[in-house]
């Protein structure tokens, strides 16, 4: 917003409201000295595609489609839909997806946008792989146990409930563990809505591991690809974001 003032305006008698306004465009309205139109010379700051954005789109999509298709090769199925998964598959495909987005997009950065990545790429990284191991964790303690208050579908649905939250929580901490001292200076992260779609391929792990009837039917785990896509563009555009 600039200031303007306004000169070489005489009002006298003859001069009504009408009149004294028509002299000015809509967008040249003053108040006081205050001129209300927006600086032209500001740049832009809201673009929708840039070139890094397009090359972490392309590096985490594709190194999530190269997993994808080598499960389908070793579990011999033709329908990427068809492919079944367990929790070391889904940590290789979120690694993939994370390092495939910070590695295309980093191409021609400097120093200092590469660890602004990185470091989103872990925050990703462990808000994808803490929830899901205590999730795995919860519900295989609740299997081994002999007692029937514990070893059922509800138990393992309040440990994996348990899980996520203490593993989303524990992503957090250490994200701003991670912060530099110029950084620390800022508020701590802290979960917003678009970060818990990471933790959606816990829900599907929940369905999956607990082995619910009406999972059968849902397909939960065919999300999963679609997900780790978008933490790894999440990962390969985390300094721009920062910024």
């Amino acid at each position: 917003m600039s200031i303007t003032p306004i000169n070489n305006y005489n009002i006298n008698s003859k001069n009504t409201p009408s009149s004294a306004f028509s002299q000015f465009g809509k967008r040249d309205v003053t108040y006081g000295h205050i001129n209300i139109q927006p600086d032209e010379h500001k740049p832009n700051t809201k673009e929708k595609f840039t070139p890094e954005k397009i090359r972490a789109a392309i590096g985490s999509i594709g190194s999530v489609a190269l997993v994808l298709g080598t499960l389908m090769k070793k579990q011999k199925v033709k329908n990427p839909l068809h492919v079944d998964y367990k929790v070391s598959q889904m940590l290789t495909m979120a690694a993939a997806g994370n390092c495939g987005g910070i590695l295309l997009s980093s191409i021609g950065q400097d120093t200092k946008d590469k660890k602004r990545k990185w470091k989103e790429g872990a925050f990703q990284m462990i808000l994808t792989s803490a929830p899901l191991l205590f999730v795995d964790g919860g519900i295989k303690l609740c299997a081994k146990s002999k007692n029937k208050y514990i070893n059922n579908n509800f138990a393992k649905i309040i440990a994996s409930v348990a899980g996520v939250y203490t593993g989303s929580h524990l992503a957090v901490w250490v994200s701003n563990k991670l912060r530099n001292t110029k950084e620390a200076k800022k508020p701590d992260r802290k979960l917003k809505p678009i970060d818990m779609i990471a933790n959606f391929d816990d829900a599907v792990a929940i369905l999956v591991l607990t082995r619910l009837p009406f999972t059968k039917h849902l397909h939960p785990e065919r999300l999963l690809p679609f997900i780790y896509s978008f933490c790894g563009y999440r990962s390969g555009t985390g300094n721009t974001r920062n910024n």
